[in-house]
């Protein structure tokens, strides 16, 4: 950067979103709505908690994804061992959350200042891994703007160029609290390559090429995207398996190339479009999910 180099987004708009402790203080400070959190740096931090604190949840504060470095602690001694065992580095500590759904937004800014949003959609998790999305979620449409607007805010307040996931908790009285952001192209979005007029993979090259951004369309009513993460560790591609599930109709199959399976593995997804309502969504997802872990 120093040397004139460009960089979209540039670092500025990286370096507080990097650190889970300071992207948290971050949205406090722009007014997104969070979870209540803490860091964890010394033994005496540990002393305001009593057992109705819990359960907690213990996160690293760099590198983590899929649900590494994130722990679920249901006591003060589970905390205390995990936070020893990684030899006691600083951590982020933050309620745990009974939310009702888990949301997602992706959201696309130009150097322009144009900003353009994707439907907001439902993520399913299963150890801490996405599992299965479906677009749009069954919201309100006062949720779904409230998501809009503060994915618009924080692009904005970044000055952030190319294209943004945004998870959220949605809890039993309709409060929308911001999970995590990742600054790139998300697995939430990856629906987008066959069920919109524009990918998220499209919008990002746009956005960064200063090209114009115009509002995705959503080609079909609904849209689901199912992981096919890997269950054992193998050299095997799978073919008899994802023919299998391409034939399910509507049905689009992307595997990775990824050479080597292993357990919680992004090997691929599955998008299928419907024509209709929601009804058929989870007897397909079953579906797929029986073929592939079979």
């Amino acid at each position: 950067e120093q040397q004139g180099v460009i960089f979209r987004p540039s670092l500025a708009a990286l370096s507080p979103l990097l650190d889970k402790y300071d992207q948290r203080s971050y949205l406090q400070n722009i007014e997104v709505p969070v979870p209540n959190f803490a860091l964890l740096e010394k033994p005496e931090d540990l002393h305001g908690l009593s057992s109705q604190t819990f359960p907690l949840v213990l996160k690293a504060r760099r590198h983590g994804y899929d649900g590494q470095g994130t722990f679920i602690v249901k006591n003060i001694a589970e905390l205390t061992r995990i936070w020893e065992q990684y030899n006691c580095p600083s951590m982020l500590v933050e309620e745990f959350v009974p939310f009702q759904k888990e949301l997602a937004i992706m959201v696309a800014r130009n150097a322009q200042g144009e900003i353009v949003t994707y439907p907001v959609v439902e993520t399913f998790q299963h150890q801490q891994v996405c599992r299965q999305v479906i677009a749009p979620a069954e919201i309100s449409e006062s949720i779904s703007a409230e998501a809009q607007a503060i994915a618009k805010t924080l692009v904005s307040k970044l000055e952030f160029v190319g294209i943004l996931g945004i998870e959220f908790f949605l809890t039993s009285t309709q409060k929308l609290l911001v999970n995590e952001i990742a600054p790139r192209t998300h697995n939430s979005g990856h629906y987008s390559l066959d069920a919109c007029d524009v990918s998220q993979f499209e919008m990002q090259l746009r956005a960064v090429a200063d090209l114009s951004l115009t509002k995705p369309i959503l080609k079909t009513e609904v849209a689901l995207m199912v992981n096919l993460l890997g269950y054992e560790i193998s050299q095997s591609d799978y073919q008899a398996k994802r023919e299998q599930i391409a034939q399910l109709g509507n049905t689009f199959v992307h595997w990775y190339g990824k050479k080597g399976a292993r357990p919680g593995r992004k090997m691929g997804h599955v998008t299928v479009l419907f024509n209709g309502n929601y009804v058929q969504v989870e007897e397909i997802a079953s579906r797929i999910e029986e073929i592939w872990y079979s």
